[in-house]
């Protein structure tokens, strides 16, 4: 029998580092209080392609929290750094994680809370 936990490419694991991924950086948008950095990400081991939103405050260098979802070429074409968040809700399924939601990753869907103080109950399944 074959063993498709071997199938898997580690980019479907929320823990993934950014490394396994070739970095393209669509730009940034800073508001009141947060600068939010939007890349696409593709995969070097399977060649799939994500979005990648990162959100940190003002006064701090590294992000808060970040998002990593699956999207297709087609979208990857129409994504900016405004519509990122609206992106990442209509997908299916969406990764999440950083210090303001306490975990190195978790699987999530519908409405992401980009530009907000956010408890990380708000974007559970």
């Amino acid at each position: 029998m074959c063993d498709t936990t071997e199938l898997r490419c580690r980019c479907l694991t929320p823990e993934c580092h950014v490394e396994a991924f070739h970095e393209t950086d669509i730009g940034g948008v800073s508001t009141s209080n947060h600068f939010r950095n939007v890349s696409l990400f593709d995969c070097r081991f399977c060649g799939s392609r994500w979005l990648f939103c990162s959100v940190a405050d003002e006064i701090f260098s590294r992000p808060n929290r970040w998002y990593r979802g699956p999207i297709s070429m087609t979208q990857s074409r129409t994504v900016t750094p405004e519509c990122a968040a609206e992106v990442l809700a209509i997908l299916p399924w969406y990764f999440y994680g950083g210090p303001d939601f306490d975990t190195n990753g978790q699987v999530a869907s519908g409405p992401v809370s980009i530009d907000l103080e956010v408890d990380a109950t708000e974007v559970a399944l």
